[in-house]
């Protein structure tokens, strides 16, 4: 059996027909209200703005994208899309050409340009077939009337001037025609009387580069299917030249289609597709599926042409005459050259494994997670949390079609767990910009946490760099955030990329900075589950819909390396937490209500173990685990589960695939990309890494257990420093413990400097061996505003298995130098080269998520 789906066009409007769409997809719904400047839903249900076809056309597009989407969530994609006239739009945004944003875009310019135009008519003929309705123009000599729609063979519109139009009527009428209907139009579309509106439309189309359609799309134009190269021009001769649909359902039924789905509100197609069944030779074929507003009214076995089918054809090329006037809340056309009419994300469906075709790049992972973050590909780029990865490396994973997370942009961290810290932070717990590094994504441990929060006479610590410039005396508060933070984090709420988020004493003000910039992705470090700051983040803006189905706003894409943390991720807030958010306001009663019901993370990246998991499942054996697990949470919604910092060659992304991973996450491999913020010396070494040059060593994080980290070892001492630190404040509580000469030597040699500028421990005012190791960390850490380390003797370098793996799978090819591994780069050739394997006969599900 094959199928199609059949998008519909102008005149399948129906009273309520976004209805439960909306609230099932607020995402899109945000996106599609950021293009038209006014709340899509309330456009849906102003019947007066419907009258006219500039805010019907947009609205009609984003109802079809929406129940595109409740469809592919359900089952495997078609073998064929066909959209009739507008709806052809809304097949080629589900087919991958087109990202649903551009889509938009383009409707809304030719609902303008279409609106604006006058001076024509368009005549519905039931009852002659189109050899005798030719015969008929020519014997009558109207040479100025065009054939708009063929949509049966009884059944065509016809276009031209009005007069025309009108004195042909009672001729058709003797001439055999049982239904000679003049629409109520003043436009004679998809004739030459358009070739002015082509023009127009073409000047927007030329900005757009169209992607090969995943499935088939059947043009209007040419009754064939469309080629990426041939998408611009074919739209273009759509606005002039007749749908010729009857020969698409031929051309369908020649290629061994039996079934038809319409794509949207209204029955017209479905009842075309009747006609088309008893009257084409071929398989046989099968009754139309409605999905949409009609679904459930079932579909017709036997349909006549008569006039309740003539009156959905005359509906489907309707412009109203209603106001010339844009309404003030829906844009105007797109002009050329616009911003944002170039895709750069578009959603996938997921493919059918059943439908002979290969996987694509575009095809591999999960559909809906690709449309949560408005996606080409399956892929995030996120980071080390070294604050390599910052606004124009996310800038270009975007432009991509990938998701993007910049490292987290200030200093939330871990308390000590053995007891209080002595570090206090001094810029607040807001977590603001190192003001010595680049603007806005900075190391996310600060400058000098050793700074006494009482005045600035504590900030020279040992080691302070001579180049790092002045440090402000006094700790920054929420209230007066960093100019360049502010900056940093609207850009990402604008462009839609998220913010990596540590959990720590600070993790509170930087999510109230989050949500008052508008942030709505967040990548959750959460090693000890969920905290109030990050469930505060996830459901800010949580509600019910009017069906009682609980809807968050915002996502959290969390970090795990085990079944108990994940599951903790996947489980609702408990109740206390949620009681305490709402008693200190940080949560309204109605948001934590819908927070009952929904779990705290949206995704999950299975990452590689660390520390105490070193000795536990890996990643790729932890995968299909943490899935199944997922596969029971709770909420409408599903929960992905991908792989994090472990896929470096295309042998594991096909078998990261195979196991079930929805996405994949790069680290290293996005942290060594060539506008990343790393010297140009630490990003060739981050490209020439081999898995020798790798050790683990402690880190700051749970200093007192020695829970390590893969870090670079070439080139850096630090590793061997950070093991004796470690070893230091496991054997002694003060530094003033240590023998004088060890000491003096870990001062002199280690340190760079005397101790004397550290702050006292909160014990016995002595300074401990805990904040002297934590102080290490965070200054070997550090970097300038250029991307080199502080201490370029002990720097320390993150590096996660997926980087020695693409070294090695790269060498020789261009990917091998750093300037050429840019995301969308590596990312495509990773899962271009993947679907590849799997289409070379590897079984798989990497094309069956939902």
């Amino acid at each position: 059996m094959s199928v199609v789906w059949a998008f519909p066009g102008q005149g399948s409007q129906r009273k309520d027909m976004g209805v439960g769409l909306f609230d099932r997809h607020p995402g899109v719904v945000a996106r599609a209200d950021a293009v038209l400047g006014r709340s899509v839903r309330e456009l849906s249900a102003d019947q007066e703005a419907l009258r006219d076809t500039r805010a019907l056309q947009p609205v009609l597009y984003t109802i079809s994208a929406l129940t595109y989407l409740d469809l592919a969530a359900r089952g495997p994609q078609p073998d064929f899309m066909i959209g009739h006239s507008l709806g052809e739009y809304s097949a080629l945004y589900a087919s991958g050409a087109v990202d649903f944003e551009t889509g938009l875009r383009l409707v809304v310019a030719r609902a303008e340009i279409m609106g604006g135009t006058s001076g024509g008519g368009m005549l519905a003929v039931v009852g002659l077939d189109v050899d005798r309705l030719r015969e008929v123009l020519r014997r009558e000599g109207a040479d100025d009337i065009d054939l708009a729609n063929h949509n049966s063979p009884v059944q065509s519109v016809l276009s031209g001037p009005e007069a025309s139009i009108r004195e042909l009527a009672p001729v058709l009428r003797r001439a055999g025609a049982g239904k000679c209907v003049l629409l109520h139009i003043s436009v004679a579309a998809h004739s030459r009387y358009m070739a002015e509106a082509a023009r127009r439309l073409g000047a927007v189309l030329d900005t757009v580069t169209f992607r090969e359609p995943r499935v088939p799309v059947v043009s209007n134009v040419t009754a064939r299917p469309h080629r990426a190269d041939e998408i611009a021009t074919r739209l273009r001769e759509h606005m002039c030249q007749g749908v010729r649909w009857w020969e698409s359902l031929a051309h369908l039924v020649d290629h061994g289609v039996t079934d038809l789905v319409e794509v949207g509100p209204g029955n017209v197609l479905t009842k075309l597709w009747a006609v088309a069944r008893a009257e084409l030779p071929g398989p046989a074929a099968g009754v139309g599926t409605l999905v949409g507003a009609d679904a459930g009214a079932g579909t017709e076995a036997e349909v006549e042409v008569g006039a309740a089918a003539e009156a959905e054809v005359e509906a489907e090329t309707e412009v109203s005459e209603a106001s010339r006037e844009v309404p003030a809340a829906v844009p105007g056309a797109v002009p050329p050259g616009a911003g944002g009419v170039t895709p750069a994300e578009g959603p996938t469906g997921t493919p059918s494994l059943a439908r002979a075709g290969r996987p694509t790049a575009e095809r591999l992972g999960a559909a809906r997670f690709r449309e949560r973050y408005g996606l080409r590909l399956a892929w995030v780029a996120s980071g080390t949390g070294d604050g390599a990865v910052g606004e124009e490396v996310c800038r270009a994973a975007r432009e991509a079609g990938l998701a993007a997370f910049a490292d987290s942009v200030g200093p939330v961290d871990f308390a000590d767990p053995t007891g209080p810290s002595a570090h206090a932070d001094p810029t607040g717990p807001a977590g603001f910009a190192d003001p010595r590094g680049p603007a806005g994504f900075a190391d996310p441990r600060g400058p000098s946490d050793f700074a006494d929060p009482a005045g600035p006479a504590a900030r020279t610590g040992p080691a302070a760099a001579p180049d790092a410039g002045p440090v402000p005396d006094g700790p920054r508060t929420a209230e007066a955030p960093a100019e360049a933070l502010v900056q940093a984090v609207t850009a990402a709420a604008r462009h839609g990329w998220g913010i990596g988020l540590r959990a720590g004493p600070g993790a509170d003000r930087l999510v109230t900075l989050l949500l008052d910039c508008g942030v709505r992705h967040v990548e959750a470090d959460h090693p000890y589950g969920p905290d109030a700051a990050l469930v505060r983040f996830r459901f800010t803006g949580a509600r019910r819909t009017p069906a009682g189905t609980p809807v968050a706003r915002r996502h959290v894409l969390a970090r795990v390396s085990g079944l108990d943390q994940a599951a903790a991720f996947l489980r609702p807030p408990s109740p206390d937490l949620l009681a305490e958010l709402v008693r200190t306001g940080g949560l309204s009663a109605q948001e934590a209500d819908a927070a009952r019901e929904l779990p705290v993370a949206s995704d999950l990246a299975v990452q590689a173990p660390a520390g105490w998991h070193a000795d536990g499942a890996d990643a790729y054996q932890l995968l299909p685990s943490v899935a199944a697990l997922a596969a029971r949470g709770p909420g409408p919604e599903p929960v992905h589960v991908g792989l994090r910092g472990v896929v470096g060659t295309p042998e594991q992304a096909a078998t990261a695939f195979a196991l079930g991973a929805a996405f994949l996450v790069s680290t290293s491999l996005t942290a060594c990309a060539p506008n990343a913020r790393l010297s140009a010396q630490l990003g060739r070494t981050l490209t020439e890494v081999t898995d020798d040059d790798l050790t683990w060593a402690p880190t700051e994080r749970y200093a007192t257990l020695g829970v390590p980290a893969r870090v670079v070892r070439r080139g850096t001492l630090f590793p061997a420093r950070a093991h004796l630190l470690h070893r230091l404040l496991r054997a002694h509580r003060f530094l003033a413990e240590v023998p004088a000469a060890r000491r003096r030597h870990i001062e002199e040699e280690v340190l760079g400097g005397p101790a004397a500028g550290l702050p006292p421990g909160a014990l016995d005012g002595r300074v401990r061996t805990t904040d002297v190791f934590r102080w290490y960390v965070r200054e070997t850490g550090r970097r300038t505003g250029a991307g080199d380390p502080v201490r370029p003797l002990d720097h320390q370098l993150p590096c996660d298995p997926e980087l020695t793996h693409f070294n090695r799978a790269a060498l020789g090819t261009e990917l091998a130098a750093g300037q050429a591994r840019t995301p969308g780069a590596v990312a495509g050739h990773l899962l271009t080269k993947a679907a590849e394997l799997l289409a070379a006969g590897v079984v798989s599900r990497a094309e069956m998520r939902p």
